[in-house]
């Protein structure tokens, strides 16, 4: 158990059972995206998570379970793709295509979707890694940037630099007349 002090300044216990069901579908989403593979998404959460299980039982909790359990994973799901370049198409991170949609809405979607996910596989590494930490995995800027091991500041720089790049490869999937796009990420889902 940890003392844990809210963003309302009160605090909480937060046990480690707590923590790990808060981690696990994050990391999860996470891995996903960075191996586009489940197995091995699945494989490094386990270990990414028990890693975090010994350090709490041996050490007592870190200062971040999160950026501790996130390091390890990026880490992991590095060696996985360098190792096993992988080249299955990711179907979805976490986008869902609308049940009620007729089936050409939800093949655009899915279209789009596939779109947009390709195009972050594109960007470079680091832009990449930042909105996939945020996105994905769901970090704040903070824990992100602890994840990365540099500043909360270089880390925003850089979330909005990947953001631009991302919006300048995405424009063709504009709605015509207006600035938006068809695809909006909401708690770190994305839909289209």
């Amino acid at each position: 158990m940890v003392l844990h002090v809210t963003d309302s300044g009160y605090s909480t216990h937060v046990t480690l059972d707590a923590v790990v069901a808060d981690l696990a579908p994050r990391l999860l989403r996470y891995c996903t995206a960075r191996t586009r593979n489940a197995a091995a998404a699945d494989e490094i959460a386990q270990d990414s998570l028990t890693a975090l299980i010994r350090r709490w039982q041996r050490q007592g909790p870190p200062a971040s379970p999160g950026a501790f359990v996130f390091a390890i994973a990026r880490r992991r799901a590095w060696r996985v793709v360098v190792t096993r370049r992988l080249r299955t198409p990711l179907a979805s991170v976490s986008a869902r295509a609308d049940t009620g949609a007729n089936p050409e809405r939800r093949a655009l979607a899915r279209s789009e979707c596939e779109r947009v996910l390709e195009e972050i596989r594109r960007l470079p590494r680091r832009d990449r890694e930042a909105l996939l930490l945020v996105a994905a995995a769901g970090l704040d800027a903070d824990q992100a940037a602890e994840t990365l091991g540099i500043s909360a500041t270089a880390f925003r720089m850089r979330l909005s630099r990947a953001r631009q790049r991302l919006t300048a490869r995405l424009q063709p999937l504009r709605e015509p007349g207006t600035n938006r796009s068809r695809c909006s990420t909401h708690a770190g889902e994305t839909e289209c």
